[in-house]
């Protein structure tokens, strides 16, 4: 018994050597088997408490329902565009109102499954082509800018930050919220890749933001848009990348 005690206490630290201490001379002096006495299953059992599972539904319902009321909000705040109002809304509208929602939708959808991680699971990564789609936005604005000098004059008004503050403001107004709900139901999970699912609630409270704003907007040129809408994105992906990771860490 000597020797085997000072096998087992090599390389242990002084807690770990008074616990084994114990037991071997709870072992010496009690029957049964070695440590089992010392565990109380029942005791450890009894402080179990049932988690409720979490479902990346009722997370996207949750996000969805924040950046509908968002979206009230600016409607009453600011006013609705005239062609939504009217029931014809225009081609531009209905486009560039699409493709953030499915952005934000696909972008949320991958940041809540990362909350409830699993082996052999299938992963969410339809995000990505949303997200190739959506930069036709951008890429269409720096094509006008250089393709067609005609319209410098209308892209600098178009670049003029007081032009353009209100769609940021709004946008990152409402991504907060949208991103803030996002991340407290997160938290009831345990995250595995928190850099990732910060990218990911950044990216998708920005989508969402943004669409919510969109209903207000009465701009319809893709100068516009793909500046001024992928800047807000592009800040709330930037600022979910920095700030959501803290926030989940366990």
């Amino acid at each position: 018994m000597p020797a085997r005690r000072h096998r087992l206490r090599s390389g242990m630290s002084r807690t770990a050597q008074h616990e084994l201490d114990l037991i071997m001379q709870h072992d010496a002096s009690t029957p049964g088997k070695p440590g089992v006495d010392l565990l109380d299953i029942d005791r450890l059992a009894g402080e179990l408490v049932p988690v409720r599972r979490l479902r990346v539904r009722e997370g996207l319902a949750i996000a969805l329902a924040m950046m509908a009321i968002c979206g009230l909000a600016i409607g009453f705040g600011l006013g609705v565009r005239g062609d939504v109002a009217n029931g014809v809304p225009h081609w531009m509208f209905i486009a560039r109102s699409a493709t953030l929602l499915g952005l934000g939708t696909a972008a949320a959808a991958a940041a809540l499954s990362s909350a409830s991680p699993s082996i052999g699971g299938a992963r969410r990564t339809f995000w990505t082509w949303t997200l190739a789609i959506a930069s036709v936005f951008p890429l269409g604005a720096i094509g006008v800018w250089i393709g067609d000098f005609r319209s410098l004059d209308d892209a600098r008004r178009f670049l003029d930050p007081q032009y353009g503050m209100q769609c940021l403001r709004m946008s990152a107004l409402c991504a907060a919220f949208i991103g803030t709900a996002m991340t407290v139901w997160m938290k009831r999970g345990a995250p595995v890749s928190p850099n990732r699912s910060g990218w990911l609630v950044g990216l998708a409270s920005g989508s969402l933001g943004a669409a919510a704003y969109s209903i207000s907007c009465s701009e319809n040129v893709v100068m516009y848009i793909g500046t001024w809408y992928t800047l807000a994105i592009a800040g709330c992906a930037i600022a979910g990348r920095l700030i959501v990771p803290r926030v989940l860490r366990w």
